[in-house]
């Protein structure tokens, strides 16, 4: 089965149940019909390795035949004529799934038996949704990034100037003859200001409609002096300026800027939030202990937790009282607990270590607590 969607919490906790033999591969694609046949042989290769192992393990011909029928199903479908940055294999004896995904993925491979779910956990959790603005002279454009498509241009809902001389009721602004006393270079500024005045009220009020809070940034691709006067007029956003012509932009390429920048910012506000939320310890809503977490998410008590998605902290843990018990033969409990926190309406939210530079950081996790544990 092929999604172009990210999972659900539903999801996730089916990923996270056992297999007699799982094969999880993340392999970075690329959506051009000259980078098709790349990505296949980048995935064949990780499946080709897992099978090996699974061979060297011991395993039956039998099962590793089934295994290669599934991949053989994935690699003769159609979802490699419409690629993404990243695909999400999953194949198990009696199962297999896939998730084409426009965020980055590091190519990975794991086997054993359960899932390594991770990287999805990190892309349902880490926010992938921006807005992004192509300003110049010439016209403007809004567009949308989402945690499941790539950058597309948005439909207006109003009507607004096109551009700048459309904005200023004139045929040109390279037109030196009067207008209202405005000459040269110094007239053609004041009517930029004018446009790019006209154009942050209509990005405001476009924006506003779908996104009232402003919480998602606002990437602006623009040259100065329109770079320097939109961000002097837009104070509600968090503007992300990409300076450079905007008018030949294909909407790859505003995709791919979007992407390149964005776990930064969420790296930054992560970061911000950690060190923040260090002021609670002394009132008991804080846990850092990997133990007194799975406690709390098990308990539902985690407001939100903050953990490193790149280390693997193999265990169990009891479904009815979250008691934690590590063992090389489980599965990775760091993921567990994300999904659990994620099924008790709490937030999640996967991270690099070094992406956190709180003194209360640990390296592992950090979670905020509802109520104090008993």
């Amino acid at each position: 089965m092929t999604r172009y969607e990210l999972p659900d919490v539903a999801d996730l906790i089916r990923l996270g149940e056992p297999h007699e033999n799982a094969i999880t591969v993340y392999a970075e694609t690329a959506p051009g019909p000259d980078e098709r046949e790349k990505s296949v042989l980048t995935a064949k290769s990780a499946v080709d390795r897992a099978l090996r192992t699974i061979r060297d393990a011991g395993a039956k011909h039998a099962v590793e035949e089934q295994l290669r029928t599934r991949w053989k199903e994935i690699a003769d479908s159609d979802l490699w004529l419409s690629l993404s940055r990243s695909v999400a294999i999953f194949i198990a004896d009696d199962f297999h799934e896939v998730y084409v995904l426009p965020n980055a993925l590091e190519n990975q491979l794991q086997v054993g038996s359960h899932f390594d779910i991770g990287q999805l956990v990190r892309a349902v959790t880490t926010p992938q949704d921006a807005y992004a603005l192509t300003l110049s002279a010439d016209g403007w454009n809004l567009w949308q990034a989402t945690a499941s498509t790539r950058a597309e241009e948005l439909e207006l809902t109003g009507e607004y100037a096109t551009d700048a001389a459309d904005a200023t009721n004139r045929a040109t602004l390279r037109d030196r003859g009067h207008m209202r006393r405005l000459v040269g270079d110094e007239g053609k500024k004041v009517l930029l200001e004018q446009y790019a005045k006209r154009v942050a009220d209509a990005v405001d009020t476009e924006l506003g409609r779908l996104d009232p809070s402003a919480i998602r940034p606002l990437y602006l691709f623009a040259t100065d002096p329109l770079l320097d006067m939109y961000r002097g007029l837009d104070h509600k956003r968090r503007i992300v300026a990409v300076p450079g012509a905007a008018d030949e932009l294909r909407p790859d390429q505003i995709d791919g800027a979007i992407r390149e920048s964005l776990p930064a910012l969420n790296a930054e506000q992560a970061s911000a939030w950690v060190d923040e939320v260090g002021n609670d310890v002394s009132k008991g809503l804080v846990a850092t202990d990997l133990g007194d977490i799975a406690r709390a998410a098990t308990a539902g008590a985690v407001d939100t937790l903050v953990y490193n998605f790149t280390v693997d902290v193999l265990g169990r843990i009891e479904a009815a009282t979250g008691a934690l018990h590590y063992d090389d033969a489980g599965y990775d409990v760091l993921s567990r607990i994300a999904v659990t926190v994620l099924d008790q309406g709490g937030k999640a939210v996967a991270v690099r270590p070094d992406e956190i530079s709180a003194s209360i950081w640990n390296q592992t996790a950090v979670a905020k607590l509802r109520f104090p544990l008993s």
